[in-house]
């Protein structure tokens, strides 16, 4: 289990791309700049590899100053930043399932957690996240996964309940169902 905000080692590394998703999913992005510089994250090339504590730790500021609905419109964009496998992406379960594939090309250097794809049962998909990242950020990823590859299917994706302990067991399950 992961602690929301926290890397399991300073030896954790996250790309770029992902890096620059948070000026592309932020509305002001001189903001941006600046909760990245506060944390020493300057001049990010996508191909460069940044501590993902000091990440994470811009996500909290994100949280603290602007709130959820900033870090959903930045999962939003994470697709559209990160490198993903688009080869292996044709519909919503393999959009899904490439989430997890993704986000290990996106981060290096220890243990990351997981986005475990599992089948639930016809047109029914659930993403069980097991990392740092907030659950709501989780949440954009795989709701703008689902609609760009629903085709004319329409889905219902929610979070399913946490239990107690939701600040220290941010593990959390991402339900997709066809409506």
């Amino acid at each position: 289990m992961y602690r929301v905000y926290q890397a399991s080692s300073p030896q954790v590394e996250v790309d770029g791309r992902t890096v620059m998703a948070v000026v592309n999913g932020m509305l002001v992005r001189a903001l941006a700049r600046e909760l990245l510089e506060a944390e020493g994250i300057v001049d990010v090339q996508p191909r460069s590899w940044l501590s993902q504590q000091a990440w994470l730790n811009v996500y909290r500021a994100i949280q603290e100053n602007l709130g959820a609905d900033t870090l959903y419109a930045i999962g939003r964009r994470i697709p559209y930043s990160a490198e993903f496998p688009d080869e292996q992406m044709q519909d919503v379960p393999s959009a899904l399932a490439a989430i997890d594939v993704a986000y290990h090309m996106a981060h290096r250097g220890g243990e990351i957690g997981v986005y475990k794809y599992v089948e639930a049962g016809p047109d029914h998909y659930q993403i069980q996240c097991d990392n740092p990242y907030p659950n709501v950020f989780n949440l954009g990823i795989v709701t703008s996964l689902v609609e760009r590859f629903r085709g004319r299917m329409q889905f219902a994706v929610r979070m399913l309940p946490q239990g107690k302990g939701t600040l220290w067991d941010n593990a959390c399950i991402l339900d997709v169902q066809r409506v």
